[in-house]
């Protein structure tokens, strides 16, 4: 009976963590901005995790994470690595040999690149990608038909997490700041002071620029009909701001002469600094890989936290790396292990893949300003790929039971770790096993996992899947006691744990769901969300702009056609999804679309050559090109003209 019991309870967990329309969606948008950004350099972004792993479970109050690599366009060649004597999987990078890639970055100790590079995502490391990540982590309130959702960050180790809370209730986050109206002329005050010293020419392009996006925005969701559009997030955060860069007709008039120039562009072609970041736009003070400064804000007192309740939360953890040029050290002996699992061709792809660095302190005597830790993201997802189902589902019974009988210890006893053990078990596992989905395998295998973290944790040693440190170091003894006694209970019935989660799961009560978080984090949500002239908006908004702006009008053009010609499809079949009949007109638009790519081409080359248009004109930007639809008119000549 037992046997069929635990098939059972994996299906369910498969429901749970069975991909959503909006994983598709931060796939497709991650590919999007990587080819945007691929013209420019080669900065990129990709998902990573368990939603790329299809492992993500979605649990009544807590709907998971979304892990975002944002990938710097300078490769550090292996050469440069000085690997951490004992903890080899943690290395100082040495810059000597590196003043080209990074002119006017200073080195720590006058060698070692400063680790805050990737920490506080520094315009040296990211030219482009940067100032997007300004855009996307912008902290912000905004009401759904039935609830109020807030975000809020968080700091972890190697970057931020922006945590989505729904029906958040916490005494100290007065949210009737949210009943305010946003000052226009406030805001208009703070697009004047992000552009002061600039000509008037510049000034107009990044007014056009703001106007011919909006009127892109409000075309394409004319066109797919998009129900309660001014209710969405974005129109609930930049309706205000993109109100006052189209009446600034004061800031066109100013001139060039009535405020004292910016410095020159660096080499970079960015006009940002490393400290030009206020500490409202979701960057500076917190992306700082566990600085003083941090840990200043933090605090250490209990009075520093705050609970707050809330229905569900979802989080984006924003992961800023560099791309390594070249094999790390220890991986031809990572290849030719002898091991049952991964396949031959599995283990070359991955010794042929690409790996990174992250800013994260190392677990024992830390430099928090040089460390950084070595990054198999490629590699742990080609992993994922190349198990069987039978390993899958004893990676979701072990997130099930950390989210039950662990949960206490998911701090020390992470999900990393879980999965290293996973892979290390799987080596010596006979394939057939793997292979052969029956209750008993993947009771037997689940056993072994369990069995084999419980030595790992009384030797206090768990060896890293690809580079030779132990990933427990540091832990304390009394620690890892308590939990080996939790996985001793779990060991002895597994089922009856696992079934735990799920009552668990059926008797959870609304708002019975909370978070710690640091006081300061309230204040500056607060601050930010009662500010009437939107100051982090607005430099947010700029700075992602000038950047662009300055660019080569061909290469811009270039990007965006290729990112339109990738997107458009994906667009329209969603739009399909909401009017499957095709029978307003605007959905036959998009219908006659979808089967023609000569249209689509022309419609994307219209819009492109618009936007551009309009973005580089020195002209006044014209109101009524604002409220024009372009797309519809667009696509109607298109199509009389066929």
């Amino acid at each position: 009976m037992a046997s069929k019991g635990i098939l059972d309870l994996i299906d369910r967990l498969k429901k749970m963590a069975k991909p959503v329309i909006n994983d598709r969606r931060q796939k497709k948008y991650c590919k999007y901005i990587s080819l945007f950004l691929s013209h420019f350099g080669q900065e990129r972004c990709m998902v990573a995790g368990s939603t790329k792993e299809n492992t993500r479970l979605r649990l009544k109050g807590n709907e998971g994470d979304f892990d975002y690599l944002i990938i710097s366009g300078i490769s550090i060649p292996i050469e440069c690595l000085e690997y951490r004597k004992n903890l080899p999987c943690f290395v100082y990078i040495n810059g000597s040999t590196l003043k080209n890639l990074f002119p006017g970055v200073e080195l720590i100790d006058g060698k070692y690149l400063p680790s805050d590079l990737l920490s506080d995502i520094r315009s040296e490391a990211f030219k482009h990608s940067r100032n997007i990540h300004k855009i996307v982590t912008q902290m912000d309130s905004t009401r759904g038909q039935n609830t109020l959702h807030i975000s809020l960050d968080h700091k972890i180790k190697p970057g931020l997490s922006l945590v989505h809370y729904a029906d958040p209730k916490c005494p100290e986050l007065s949210m009737e700041q949210n009943k305010q109206k946003k000052d226009t002329g406030q805001i208009k005050q703070n697009v004047e002071k992000n552009l002061q010293g600039e000509s008037c020419e510049f000034k107009k392009m990044i007014c056009s620029g703001v106007k011919a996006i909006s009127s892109v925005v409000e075309g394409w969701e004319e066109l797919n009909q998009s129900p309660n559009t001014k209710k969405t997030i974005f129109h609930q955060t930049y309706d205000p701001v993109i109100k006052a860069f189209k009446t600034s007709e004061d800031i066109l008039r100013q001139t060039s002469q009535s405020h004292p120039k910016k410095p020159k562009l660096d080499s970079s072609n960015d006009l940002s600094t490393s400290n030009d970041v206020p500490s409202t736009s979701g960057l500076s003070g917190r992306l700082n890989n566990g600085s003083q400064r941090e840990e200043d804000a933090r605090g250490n007192d209990e009075d520093d936290e705050v609970t707050i309740q809330y229905r569900y939360k979802t989080s984006k953890d924003f992961i800023p790396v560099f791309p390594l040029k070249g094999k790390p050290k220890y991986l031809d002996e990572w290849q030719n292990r002898k091991r049952n699992w991964p396949p031959t061709d599995v283990v070359t792809d991955i010794y042929n893949s690409e790996f990174f660095v992250v800013a994260k302190p190392a677990l024992v005597e830390p430099s928090k300003d040089i460390d950084f830790c070595l990054a198999c993201n490629i590699g742990e997802i080609k992993l994922a790929k190349a198990m069987t189902q039978l390993q899958r589902d004893v990676i979701l019974i072990i997130k099930a039971l950390q989210k039950i009988s662990l949960r206490d210890y998911t701090e020390i006893l992470t999900t990393f770790h879980w999965k290293t053990v996973v892979y290390w078990v799987s080596e010596i596992t006979e394939t057939q096993i793997l292979e052969n989905r029956t209750e008993e395998n993947i009771l037997q295998f689940l056993q072994n996992v369990l069995r084999y973290m419980v030595d790992c944790l009384c030797k206090n040693a768990l060896q890293h899947y690809f580079v030779p440190s132990n990933l427990f170091v540091g832990i304390h003894e009394n620690e890892i006691h308590d939990i080996v006694q939790k996985i001793f209970e779990i060991q002895e019935d597994p089922m009856r744990n696992l079934q735990n989660f799920f009552n668990k799961q059926s008797t959870d009560e609304v708002n019975k769901n909370f978070d710690i978080i640091s006081r300061s984090k309230i204040k500056e949500f607060q601050e930010m969300h009662s500010d009437p002239g939107e100051n982090a908006i607005v430099e947010s908004v700029v700075s992602l702009l000038r950047g662009f702006v300055i660019e080569n009008r061909e290469v811009l053009r270039r990007a965006l056609i290729d990112v339109l010609t990738e997107a458009v499809p994906f667009l329209i079949e969603e739009t399909r999804e909401r009017d499957p009949n095709g029978k307003d007109v605007n959905s036959q638009i998009i219908q006659a679309l979808s089967r023609t790519d000569s249209i689509r081409s022309t419609l994307i080359d219209v819009a492109v050559s618009w936007l551009l248009g309009e973005m580089h004109s020195t002209e006044a930007p014209k109101v009524e090109d604002c409220t024009r639809n372009m797309f519809v008119l667009a696509m109607h000549k298109i199509l009389t003209a066929n």
